[in-house]
């Protein structure tokens, strides 16, 4: 199955502090179709996708959007109640029986990587207007521990971006995303850039998150 999912940097964010998935389950988890589809707010094309996680025995919604793909933030039950709508015992019930049942089916022993170097690629759109894809950075990934979702938090990542891509003779403005592999086989995680560059388009209706013990704060404070 081809890769549909990105990710903005907002949910990378949320995902480290909300989840103990790595990236690469839950971008799976989304384009094997995992997840219970619980809705979409009125005059927004993302969906509310409703998953399981094992690791954490515990469930989150991702919201993504339907057409580019973009999972702009994860959210835990209790926050998805007060941003949206509360999600029901029996919706949780069919969302966990649907990722039993996709993972059953691949139940095999994943053979262990020995990759030492995360493999950054840029995509972007060449004077002709076509897509293409080229290596700008690898970086050392033990430092990291090999987790995609530590190395997002290196604010530096993305500050360079523009630099690396200009290394390459790519043009940055026309660089829309970027995924990240462990080594040259793993898994690639992609990140869509628009929505980095433009956080207000990517979080309409988001605001800053609170601390986590204020969950009395009205719908319209809390962070997702």
């Amino acid at each position: 199955m081809q890769a549909f999912t990105y990710f903005s940097k907002h949910a990378f964010k949320r995902m480290a502090q909300r989840t103990k998935l790595p990236c690469e389950e839950v971008a799976r988890i989304l384009d094997q179709g995992l997840t219970l589809n619980t809705g979409r707010k009125p005059g927004f094309n993302r969906n509310h996708l409703l998953f399981y996680s094992s690791i954490d025995d515990d469930f989150f919604v991702a919201i993504q959007d339907e057409v580019t793909g973009t999972v702009v933030t994860v959210l835990p039950l209790d926050y998805h109640a007060n941003l949206a709508w509360r999600i029901s015992p029996e919706d949780c019930s069919k969302a966990k029986k649907i990722y039993l049942n996709g993972c059953a089916e691949q139940i095999k022993l994943k053979s262990v990587s020995h990759a030492t170097l995360f493999v950054i690629s840029g995509h972007f759109l060449d004077s002709a207007g076509n897509r293409k894809t080229k290596v700008i950075q690898k970086i050392d990934s033990v430092p990291y521990e090999n987790d995609v979702k530590k190395l997002l938090s290196n604010q530096a990542i993305f500050a360079r971006l523009d630099a690396l891509a200009a290394e390459k003779g790519i043009d940055a403005r026309y660089m829309f995303g970027i995924s990240i592999r462990l080594g040259n086989h793993g898994t690639p995680v992609a990140i869509d850039l628009r929505e980095v560059r433009i956080p207000a388009t990517a979080l309409v209706w988001d605001m800053p998150l609170p601390d986590p013990g204020e969950k009395s704060l009205p719908a319209a404070m809390l962070d997702c």
